[in-house]
């Protein structure tokens, strides 16, 4: 079984010029790391423009582009983006042009609507993850949201974005009630508890350390760790060797090892305790870095480097574990 275990879907703006802007200041770094953009001042929107990175944008994804990027995948998990504040404008997950019916201008107040739509066009590949904010319209809100993701809208886990919307995920008033309810109505909560590239996102609310607290108070909780922690990987690793319900995702990370030291760091997990059982393979699609198909294989032949290493090469079936079945197992899907 392949599943991509963290991809995102939509838009987060009705706005194109906004949604150029957002994912240019993300992807700054990128193209600076790639030679294509200047590293010592601005670039130009003609540098813009010759770096691949056009005022156009990027096309939406919806339900069947994403389907297309995944071909041989059995199941896609998509996150939905719930709303926040960012620098006076509304964002969140939005459907732009109107592609999965959804009544009403587009809106982020609707991010789970919207998942929940997707879903709906391929409920056999299609993994649905509702998004709440309790910073947004406060905590009571954000747990009435949830409660009516799962019992209505009937989707599967929680992505919460702590770093990006500027709370803790330790935070007993804002975070506590909405674990208590994720626990209550059984599903995985994924943490985005890593770093960014997003100049307004709080990096000190990122560190995977956060989650302690929530693997102390909620031990029956399924907690996954997004991205691995990155840039903190050892510590979110760490946290899955002392809590029993807890996993990561490797997502982003993967796209920025190379095969080499993939290999490396799945190789030192269980001497450290880690067990490749709780690792899940992700890729952060849809963007350029993040192809599914090419992920994928650098993960399922991450052991071809163990030769040249002169290193044993890691069990077949856990690596091919780490590509699905392990997340299938979490989430007790057949």
């Amino acid at each position: 079984m392949i599943i991509d275990a963290h991809s995102h879907i939509l838009s987060l703006a009705a706005d194109p010029e906004f949604t150029v802007a957002y994912g240019r200041e993300s992807s700054l770094c990128i193209y600076r790391s790639r030679g294509l953009l200047p590293s010592h001042r601005m670039p130009t929107e003609q540098e813009w423009e010759s770096s691949g990175y056009s005022s156009r944008g990027w096309p939406l994804v919806g339900p069947e582009e994403s389907a297309r990027d995944h071909a041989g995948f059995d199941k896609i998990v998509v996150l939905g983006v719930s709303p926040q504040w960012l620098e006076g404008r509304l964002i969140g997950t939005v459907d732009p042009e109107g592609l999965l019916g959804v009544p009403g201008e587009p809106h982020p107040d609707r991010c789970n609507d919207y998942i929940a739509a997707v879903v709906a066009t391929d409920p056999e590949r299609f993994i649905g993850f509702a998004s709440v904010n309790p910073a947004y319209q406060g905590v009571r809100a954000a747990v009435e949201e949830l409660e009516r993701s799962v019992r209505e809208l009937r989707l599967s886990g929680l992505k919460l974005y702590p770093m990006y919307q500027h709370w803790a995920a330790n935070d007993p008033r804002l975070a506590f009630p909405i674990y208590q309810k994720a626990q209550e109505l059984d599903i995985p909560v994924m943490v985005h508890q890593a770093g960014s590239t997003r100049i307004d996102a709080r990096l000190e609310l990122g560190r995977p350390v956060l989650l302690d607290d929530i693997g102390r108070e909620f031990r029956e909780l399924r907690v996954i760790i997004a991205h691995c922690g990155l840039p903190w990987v050892d510590e979110a690793l760490y946290l899955l060797t002392k809590h029993p319900n807890f996993y990561a995702e490797l997502s982003y990370l993967i796209a920025t090892l190379t095969r080499r030291d993939l290999f490396l760091l799945l190789q030192r997990c269980e001497p450290m305790f880690v067990p490749l059982a709780k690792l899940f393979f992700g890729t952060d699609y849809p963007g350029f870095l993040y192809d599914p198909v090419e992920l994928r294989t650098k993960l399922l032949t991450a052991n071809e480097e163990a030769a040249p290493l002169r290193l044993d090469p890691l069990p077949e079936d856990k690596i091919a574990a780490i590509a699905g079945s392990n997340f299938a197992n979490m989430m007790s899907i057949s």
